[in-house]
């Protein structure tokens, strides 16, 4: 009844119905947009600001290695535990846990509380490049996956490239603290779009292939 008076509604309004896999493929192509403008804007005083906290360039490749060690161990373990949890659980979480993690860079003030928030940002890029793309997977039909996976990094893509752009002006105006701040109160309200998205919808997938 629900879903006949949605499609109703969008008929009366002109617009095309989506189906179930379009209209998650719509909102996770809007989530991911907002997420790369905000980590283009912090992306480039991301790195210089740990290497301020890393107190040397010796222990800023520290740093990265324990970032990258762990984004590699959270990548398995996300993939095989989202195969029977669902992945919506997964994008709540790092989103989360990155803004938590943004907004702790800017009160750190030691090494070591360095080096466990890049673990920690480790583990959640992890998950959310494995998540990502296996959401991907689900919600786009195998006869135009390619395409509609093009399609979306194109977006994302131009997306991160825009948050670059406005990066140095968003310093120079409200501070490099100031951004963090902006990017973590983003990402914290921006998984309000997760709750549109249709965890079953890779049955419909599965059933067209």
């Amino acid at each position: 009844m629900k879903r006949t008076f949605i499609n109703s509604y969008y008929r009366i309004l002109g617009l095309k119905i989506l189906d179930r896999n379009s209209k998650n493929l719509l909102l996770f192509t809007t989530l991911s947009t907002i997420w790369a403008v905000i980590f283009g804007l912090i992306g480039p005083f991301y790195v210089i600001h740990v290497e301020r906290l890393s107190g040397g360039m010796e222990k800023l490749g520290i740093a990265f290695a324990i970032m990258i060690f762990f984004q590699s161990l959270a990548s398995y373990i996300a993939g095989r535990s989202s195969d029977r949890l669902g992945r919506k659980p997964f994008l709540f979480l790092i989103a989360y846990v990155d803004a938590i993690i943004l907004f702790l860079y800017t009160l750190i003030k030691g090494t070591v509380e360095l080096y466990i928030l890049q673990g920690l940002f480790g583990i959640s890029n992890g998950v959310s490049q494995t998540i990502s793309v296996s959401l991907l997977g689900d919600i786009t039909k195998k006869e135009k996956r390619g395409r509609a996976i093009g399609i979306f990094h194109a977006i994302v893509g131009i997306a991160s490239s825009l948050g670059l752009v406005l990066s140095g002006y968003a310093v120079k105006r409200y501070g490099l603290k100031s951004i963090f701040y902006i990017a973590s109160f983003v990402l914290f309200f921006s998984t309000i779009l997760l709750f549109g998205i249709s965890e079953d919808s890779s049955l419909d997938n599965e059933e067209a292939d």
